[in-house]
């Protein structure tokens, strides 16, 4: 069940907001709203307005854009027939950016927004901060985005580790309102039996489950992460599970991964769980 779902606004959610709304009206979900309060820390992926208001000491004019944007996202919500909670800058309920992680942890999934496409996250992105410390998915919204949340043809990348595995768990409730569901795994000479044979069992267990599931592996010496983006591409997917930084985020900000370049080279949304 994904009934309970947590929004995090940013000065950029052009994309964000309707796909946010039709994800949640797909679900038949509610949604809580929140735009973090930042610290001096937190404003290296801000807009260039929010920078210059923080290094102005201008926490009114912050205050009154957050709750601009709050309030635009709820009339947005009514309008589509979505329940939607408004944390106001002024509730006290409203987390600070380094406290979302923990305020997480009380709902289904976070959705969030790409930082900026071609732009690798750094050690202090937001989706890296929800992963490692809410313990529950988040669903990544790329700023190309356009098109509202269907969840008909979906892709898993499977890779046979604890993160992919729990990113299907899950999302089961976003599979049993899929027309398809493709579990793929990007193979080479060396890929063991054993992950293709747990491909295959995930397939058979959504079949099995009435959702229209089938395994298929992905042959290239390609990058993983590349390969899977490109095949999403081609298939015309609109949404990719995947599990997200298996490892700590300052290692996966200093030696790289599949996360980072999900996240850099995202062409639709992104369902990541750790």
């Amino acid at each position: 069940m994904l009934k309970n779902l947590l929004v995090v606004l940013e000065d950029n959610a052009t994309a964000l907001t309707p796909y946010a709304i039709s994800a949640a009206k797909r679900l038949e979900a509610r949604i809580t709203v929140v735009r973090p309060r930042r610290d001096n820390g937190g404003l290296s992926d801000g807009s260039l307005e929010a920078r210059l208001e923080a290094a102005a000491g201008n926490p009114e004019a912050r205050k009154t854009r957050a709750k601009e944007s709050l309030e635009a996202f709820g009339a947005a919500a009514a309008e589509a027939g979505v329940d939607a909670e408004l944390l106001l800058p002024d509730d006290w309920q409203d987390p600070r950016r380094d406290q979302l992680g923990l305020f997480a942890r009380g709902f289904d999934f976070t959705i969030v927004g790409q930082v900026e496409p071609g732009r690798a996250p750094t050690r202090d992105d937001l989706t890296g901060q929800l992963l490692e410390e809410s313990g529950r998915p988040v669903l990544v919204v790329p700023a190309i985005q356009r098109d509202p949340a269907a969840f008909k043809h979906v892709v898993v990348g499977w890779d046979g580790s604890a993160a992919a595995a729990r990113a299907f768990g899950d999302a089961l409730a976003i599979f049993e309102r899929a027309d398809k569901v493709e579990i793929v795994s990007v193979t080479s000479a060396s890929t063991s039996h054993a992950l293709i044979q747990g491909g295959e069992r995930l397939a058979a267990r959504l079949v099995r489950g009435g959702v229209q599931g089938s395994f298929k592996r992905l042959p290239t010496d390609e990058d993983p992460a590349n390969a899977l983006l490109s095949f999403v591409a081609d298939v015309g997917a609109d949404l990719m599970v995947a599990g997200g930084y298996g490892h700590s985020r300052l290692r996966e900000a200093l030696f790289g991964g599949a996360t980072r370049t999900f996240l850099s080279s995202m062409t639709l949304p992104l369902f990541l769980s750790r």
